[in-house]
């Protein structure tokens, strides 16, 4: 099943190579491109195509949460099984314009006649709108884009698009509120968003208007609830001219070892405690295990686990790090992606990579 690709390193190769230009141009030289040969895992190959036009104010709303890193992968994944990464290389989005940010994410004031209307295709409900006993409230707080291109001779070809719109309900004043709006509400929002993303794009973007475009929807993390709980909740695949149905996501990051976890997945769950147990036993001192796990529609892409550990030799790094490392590899069989991070006091000592089909790898990070 091909959503199971984890796509975070390819988001880390589109920072890691963008400039500061934006370009709505379709066709890209082979100078522009580059592969993904030394990345562990399944990596889209890169388009260059400079910084995303909405990168800045993307990074400034989320860079401080793990949405940032969240909504880029989670949109990758989302758009594998329209646009392989066998077949398609991956830019950074700059088919829309700062202008169409604004039409798109922008309203007019109360009282606007609509045929004087500077935002008739926003995203956002209209003034005097009142969902779930809020007045006005702003319910799109960005979007981000991906391209996706094929090669077709020395040239690279723009061939498909996905964008995520977030979902952030606030007030009018641009504040979170405390209630929380119900499913439906939420549901019946994403629905005649993406209609109107998908018209906008057919009706202003001529030159895209024929390319298969997957339209995803985001809700933003609430802090107060947990740090991981932003997820895709819907999504639709629009091709031909017609809006694709909405479709449900279940995107969910879970902690190990919460109850949730544990019923969730029962087999990742008595594997995560099997190898913390095995450290803990193996440790003279205190040592934790946290681990945070990646699922889509219920099957989990990849897990993040953090080590503490309170080392007093560099002997003791290694042999604390052996121990994890033979336990994910023994214990971890299912087909997924895990990143364990060790820690003594505070500072990285080492990394576990283990990617799925292969066995764990470990480097110590020495000065």
């Amino acid at each position: 099943m091909r959503l199971k690709k984890t796509m975070l390193g390819g988001l880390t190769a589109v920072l890691l190579l963008t400039g500061c230009s934006s370009s709505t141009s379709s066709q890209r030289t082979s100078a522009n491109a580059t592969d993904a040969s030394s990345f562990s895992g399944d990596y889209y190959k890169m388009i260059d195509t400079g910084r995303g036009t909405n990168s800045e104010n993307l990074y400034l709303e989320f860079s401080s949460t793990n949405d940032l890193i969240t909504i880029g992968s989670g949109l990758q994944i989302l758009s594998e099984s329209h646009f392989s990464t066998d077949s398609y290389y991956l830019s950074e989005g700059t088919q829309l314009t700062n202008d169409d940010y604004e039409a798109l994410l922008k309203r007019d004031a109360s009282g606007t006649k609509k045929n004087k209307m500077k935002y008739p295709d926003t995203l956002q409900v209209a003034h005097g709108t009142t969902l779930d006993g809020i007045k006005d409230p702003i319910m799109a707080d960005t979007l981000t884009e991906q391209d996706y291109y094929v090669k077709s001779g020395t040239k690279y070809k723009l061939a498909g698009i996905s964008f995520a719109i977030i979902v952030n309900p606030k007030t009018s004043d641009n504040k979170k509120f405390d209630t929380t709006m119900s499913s439906t509400t939420i549901r019946n929002y994403s629905r005649d968003a993406i209609k109107k993303m998908y018209k906008y794009i057919r009706l202003k973007k001529k030159s895209l208007r024929n390319l298969p475009i997957n339209i995803c929807i985001y809700r933003a993390n609430d802090d107060e609830v947990s740090t991981i709980n932003g997820n895709y909740i819907y999504q639709a695949y629009c091709t031909n001219g017609n809006v694709g149905s909405m479709k449900s996501v279940n995107h969910e990051n879970v902690t190990f070892t919460s109850d949730r976890a544990k019923k969730l997945d029962a087999t990742a769950y008595s594997d995560f405690v099997t190898v913390k147990n095995a450290l803990k036993n193996a440790s003279t001192e205190s040592a934790g295990l946290v681990g945070t796990g990646h699922y889509i529609n219920g099957t989990l892409q990849s897990m993040k686990i953090e080590a503490h550990l309170n080392i007093k030799t560099y002997t003791e790094l290694l042999y604390l790090t052996s121990v994890l490392a033979d336990r994910i590899n023994a214990k971890f069989t299912e087909d997924f992606n895990i990143k364990c991070l060790v820690y003594s006091q505070d500072e990285l000592m080492a990394i576990i990579i283990k990617n799925k089909g292969e066995d764990a790898k470990t480097t110590i990070i020495e000065e």
